[in-house]
């Protein structure tokens, strides 16, 4: 049975007649308090930078000295990562919530503000529904493939629970249609009908310099939607989207600024690399740059110019456990036309899904010709030899069972793994091939 008429009721009971032109955001912890402050944090798209932080009194009540107006979503939070999502909507004078523990997502209330409401009421509609799917996927599971009556059974119910909440988003959007809430979900369900309909579908149904989009997770996903339809048809098809992006953006600086920001971090982060690095010379440091890049962005371009084909590669120390002595990078390149460095994680799914492939590569290739070096960014003794003895590893293998703290993946600016780079005799960079057909493809035209 539906639990709606309830939570309607919770939401009416909040009087939406005091409106003002900014929010003041307050609160209170019941003891034992969880930490000393609480932080704001906005959202650019899927960012969260913190924008305001008040202290905890003794009694437990916070207050922000602050009031924002730029309505959208945000977070509240404690101790870094315990984080709550608030909606602010300055026709709204006030957000105050109650927390009774933590975390606190399981822990909260809202006290004063009808978007809240709503935004929390779906919430925990939400993980209702989030259990009793998980409930009908164990009892399917177990499920004979002959007993087909209970497999259409589970079906019905599984469409009937998608719908349900679906219908109760949209009657807890119709209770303030001009609000925050009811524009998120109106925005979330446009880009929704047109991802399956392509690329041209979702710039109709998307505005990406309208800022209040900026303010929540729907920018990012229509980015890399936008992206992910993009047929590639000749060499500089990304390029286009990209710049069809930025210019689409330009309406609004945040939104262009953002935009640059997060294609530079998208491609310099998963490749191809020709493409962050047109990025990087076009819209951060060249012609097309509109606005000043922020110093995150800075960093992030110089690294990819300091990892950009034809530099020179870091020298970087070789550690494996158990071994007293070590390895510099620059005493194995002289000896092969090209060496490669994977990077990996025995807890990286892709990474192993690489292993089978790289094996053939080895393989394949005489050694004065092609040396591989793996790097684990592992964090103990166990995994890092389990995965050599699991996959076969016929090339050496380093770690410093440091994980992503190696200060060789920071040196080379590893930002996921797998990654790899070629590097040639004088320790250039040749090729960043993005798996072991790239690998292969590179190594037999070279």
């Amino acid at each position: 049975m539906s639990r709606m008429p309830y939570f309607i009721l919770l939401v009416l009971a909040i009087s939406f007649s005091d409106q003002a032109l900014a929010q003041q955001v307050s609160g209170m912890f019941e003891r034992p308090l969880p930490a000393r402050m609480v932080v704001l944090y906005g959202t650019t798209g899927s960012e969260h930078p913190p924008l305001d932080s008040t202290a905890i009194q003794p009694d437990g009540r916070f207050t922000f000295g602050k009031t924002f107006e730029a309505p959208g979503f945000y977070q509240l939070g404690v101790n870094d990562s315990d984080r709550v999502d608030i909606i602010l909507d300055p026709l709204e004078p006030a957000v105050e919530m109650a927390f009774h523990g933590i975390p606190l997502q399981r822990n909260l209330s809202v006290i004063t503000s009808g978007e809240n409401q709503r935004l929390w009421t779906y919430k925990g509609l939400s993980r209702q529904a989030q259990e009793r799917a998980s409930a009908i996927q164990q009892e399917r599971l177990g499920a004979s493939p002959l007993d087909t009556g209970l497999i259409r059974r589970l079906d019905r119910e599984e469409s009937a629970l998608r719908v349900s909440l679906r219908n109760d988003l949209d009657s807890l959007a119709m209770l303030a249609p001009n609000g925050q809430f009811a524009f998120g979900v109106a925005v979330d369900h446009r880009l929704d009908a047109a991802i399956p309909l392509g690329r041209d579908s979702i710039r109709e149904a998307f505005d990406f310099a309208d800022p209040r989009t900026l303010r929540s997770a729907a920018f990012s996903k229509a980015v890399v939607t936008y992206l992910q339809s993009t047929a590639v048809e000749y060499e500089f098809s990304l390029h286009d989207a990209c710049d069809s992006l930025l210019q689409f953006a330009e309406r609004n600086a945040a939104c262009w600024t953002y935009m640059r920001h997060h294609l530079v971090d998208i491609f310099a982060t998963y490749g191809p690399d020709d493409l962050a690095q047109y990025l990087v010379d076009r819209y951060v440091v060249g012609a097309g740059s509109l606005y000043p890049p922020d110093p995150t962005l800075l960093e992030i371009a110089a690294a990819q110019m300091r990892m950009a084909i034809g530099a020179p590669a870091p020298d970087i120390e070789l550690v494996r456990p158990g071994i007293k002595d070590t390895t510099m990078l620059s005493d194995v390149w002289p000896k092969h036309d090209h060496t490669a460095i994977f990077f990996y994680s025995s807890t990286c799914d892709h990474c192993h899904e690489q292993m089978p492939g790289l094996r053939q590569v080895v393989a394949d290739e005489l050694p004065e010709h092609f040396q591989l070096i793996g790097i684990a960014l592992d964090a103990t003794e166990e995994e890092f030899f389990a995965t050599i003895a699991e996959e076969s590893i016929t090339w050496p293998s380093y770690t410093r069972l440091m994980g992503w703290g190696d200060q060789g993946a920071k040196d080379f600016n590893v930002k996921a793994t797998p990654t790899i780079f070629v590097l040639d005799r004088q320790g250039r960079i040749a090729a960043k091939p993005r798996d072991h057909d790239e690998l292969r493809a590179f190594l037999d035209k070279n």
